[in-house]
């Protein structure tokens, strides 16, 4: 349980807020006494750090509190934007909101950014990531380590094996949109030649090609995603989504038409029924 987890089960919050009081501590102290009696080994640090945050850095708790996106990431809630008041707005300086959420929160954040990563839940990350520039710049680093390590997987499977032809669900995210929005969270030349270089290996002719009809076009609409360092690279990825996505409509298209009119289709029913009334006379 993280602070801002104790934050809301303690009942912490109130409308309005606008400083911590005594009887806060109090709150804290009884909340975490009570689990105790269920649970003799908790950890009491949790309780010891909301105490502290609440003492020491009372500005950047508060403001925490009332950020939607960081409270509701932290708590593990879902609360309106109505339960967010702009009239409790706190002015506090991003890199103290950084240091706040490096001293006493970035345990809960690296084990989230670890456990969606090996899951492929890009969504989960790029929605945390709208408020990136609260988030400390270790847990950012470790991140961007992460996806490049997931881009070179991809790259190194289909050196080894470039019909893909086993284990190709574990390369299945290069079809998610959210992951090509993480990566431009942390868009680089680096970064560019690595999209570049599974563009053109998934394109190359020693892909098999019933995993170029499954991976390929959602691939390259998926991948326009990702905003490119490279302007000319940029170009190439939009301009390629466009193409794609009329291949898709096309073939959609023509799945869903038989090529026949009603006519004809009323036709044939005809002829197979006069066919099956003179095979029935003709076994008399």
């Amino acid at each position: 349980m993280n602070i801002i987890e104790l934050f809301e089960n303690a009942g912490i919050y109130r409308e309005n807020l606008k400083e911590f009081t005594f009887d806060d501590t109090v709150k804290v102290k009884q909340y975490y006494e009570n689990l105790r009696t269920s649970n003799p080994n908790i950890d009491t640090n949790a309780a010891d750090d909301l105490i502290s945050a609440m003492n020491e850095f009372p500005t950047e708790l508060l403001f925490i509190s009332n950020n939607r996106i960081l409270y509701n990431f932290f708590s593990g809630k879902n609360h309106s934007r109505n339960r967010f008041s702009s009239d409790n707005a706190v002015a506090v300086s991003i890199d103290a909101v950084k240091s706040f959420i490096e001293r006493f929160l970035s345990k809960s954040l690296n084990l989230f950014f670890e456990q969606k990563m090996a899951q492929n839940n890009f969504e989960s990350i790029d929605d945390l990531l709208i408020a990136k520039e609260y988030l400390p710049q270790n847990s950012l680093d470790n991140l961007s380590r992460k996806i490049t390590e997931k881009l070179d997987f991809v790259l190194n499977k289909i050196d080894q094996n470039p019909a893909l032809a086993d284990d190709v669900v574990a390369i299945n995210f290069i079809k998610f949109r959210s992951f090509y929005a993480v990566v431009s969270h942390f868009r680089s030349a680096e970064n560019d030649q690595k999209i570049k270089a599974l563009y053109d290996k998934m394109t190359s002719p020693l892909i098999n090609l019933g995993i170029k009809a499954e991976f390929l076009n959602p691939m390259i609409i998926a991948m326009s995603n990702y905003n490119a360092v490279d302007p000319d690279l940029d170009k190439m990825l939009k301009a390629n989504q466009q193409e794609a996505t009329i291949r898709v409509e096309n073939a959609s298209s023509r799945g869903g038409h038989t090529g026949m009119s009603p006519w004809a289709v009323f036709a044939m029913i005809v002829i197979v029924f006069r066919l099956i009334l003179l095979m029935a006379r003709c076994s008399r």
